[in-house]
């Protein structure tokens, strides 16, 4: 039973109007209800339409529990409906996803309660992730990590100390959000050495089969510029058509080292066409099909492995170094495989190191000049 707010007359349902003063019978509609994680469309009195979304809870000093929201408002409907997953991209865990390996370690660091001598060996350890250090941490894979353990000139002492440092990092981070929980890669590591190393290539028919599926095979093309390059897979995944100097024949890209300096990898005659032919789009150089950059993880699943399905390669699952259980073949295949075509060529150490960008060929840089034309040489010939 209803009232005129007015005059106090019971309204008969549906009525539009109160029958005894004229007053005109004002519908309260609730909300639109949708579906959680979808937000909230509200029509307000203007005519507009508010957006809200909640971003979580908290409990106050009473012990009352509380959402957290973020409202916007907007013109037209469909503007409030499309603004959803904006409002939804809670810029604490935006910034907390995009967290680099270096910046989470430096937020670790003052936390962790040791001696200054175990404080001094963290520290020494961790300079031997360097490669790595400006790369987001949920970018890296366990090949990231563990090449840079194969790569430590140090001894096992050295190694066994970057695995306790990186464990402790990931375990700091895992609670505040900053690593998924089934990302703990530190307690895959295996620190004993060259015996460890885990370095799969693909055979010269497997190179042979993805040059042929390019232009057929969907990300095929991908594959087979990765492979030419030497880039870490997320490394290579992030270029940007920009990255691409068509008059040098070079892309310049990677994790940025303290000095701020990207590398510059000249490109194989194999590839020029296709890096050219990618770079024309604009954008990310390899993007996913809404265009924007591949995440690692995305790329791996939904792209490189189909392609190598359809292009007719065999990758069983296979049981590596440290217990992981894992395809034979992964992204980072390809940066081992430009590694071994390089063997192959002769140049220069100092050379190789740079357009693979290895640990040890970060202090070249600060004291050795590398020529293009020395670069150059070693990708022609491979």
């Amino acid at each position: 039973m209803t009232n005129c707010k007015k005059c106090g007359f019971v309204l008969p349902p549906g009525a539009n109007y109160c029958p005894m003063c004229g007053r005109a019978v004002v519908v309260k509609h609730a909300p639109k209800r949708r579906g959680n994680g979808q937000g909230t469309i509200k029509t307000l009195s203007s005519g507009k339409y508010m957006t809200t979304v909640t971003l979580g809870y908290y409990t106050d000093a009473d012990g009352k529990r509380h959402r957290r929201t973020r409202s916007k408002v907007f013109e037209k409907k469909k503007d409030a409906l499309a603004a959803v997953p904006a409002l939804l991209a809670d810029p604490k865990k935006q910034e907390k996803k995009s967290i680099t390996f270096k910046e989470l370690y430096d937020k670790w660091l003052p936390t962790h309660r040791a001696g200054e001598s175990t404080i001094g060996c963290y520290t020494a350890a961790f300079k031997y992730f360097s490669p790595v250090w400006y790369m987001r941490i949920e970018d890296i894979d366990i090949d990231d990590l563990q090449e840079c353990l194969d790569d430590c000139p140090r001894g096992k002492r050295t190694r066994v100390n970057m695995k306790a440092v990186c464990g402790l990092v990931y375990k700091y981070g895992i609670p505040r959000d900053c690593i998924p929980k089934d990302r703990n890669l530190a307690q895959f590591l295996v620190a004993e050495g060259e015996e460890a190393a885990h370095r799969e290539s693909f055979t010269e028919i497997e190179i042979a089969k993805i040059r042929k599926a390019c232009g057929t095979v969907p990300n095929a093309e991908t594959i087979y510029c990765m492979i030419y390059t030497g880039f870490r897979p997320a490394e290579f995944l992030a270029l940007q058509s920009s990255d691409y100097d068509a008059q040098r024949q070079t892309l310049t890209g990677g994790a940025k080292t303290d000095a701020g300096k990207n590398r510059v990898v000249t490109l194989s005659p194999k590839i020029k066409a296709l890096i050219a032919q990618a770079a024309a789009q604009g954008g990310p150089l390899f993007p996913n099909p809404s265009g924007s950059a591949w995440k690692l993880q995305e790329f791996t699943e939904k792209a490189f492995y189909p392609a190598l399905e359809a292009i007719g390669i065999e990758n069983p699952i296979v049981e590596i170094a440290g217990g992981v259980k894992r395809h034979r073949i992964t992204p980072h295949t390809c940066r081992h495989t430009f590694a071994t075509l390089m063997k192959r060529v002769d140049g220069a150490d100092k050379d190789k190191q740079e357009l693979i960008g290895h640990a040890t060929a970060e202090m070249l840089r600060y004291y050795q000049d590398v020529d293009l034309q020395d670069l150059r040489r070693i990708t022609d010939a491979i």
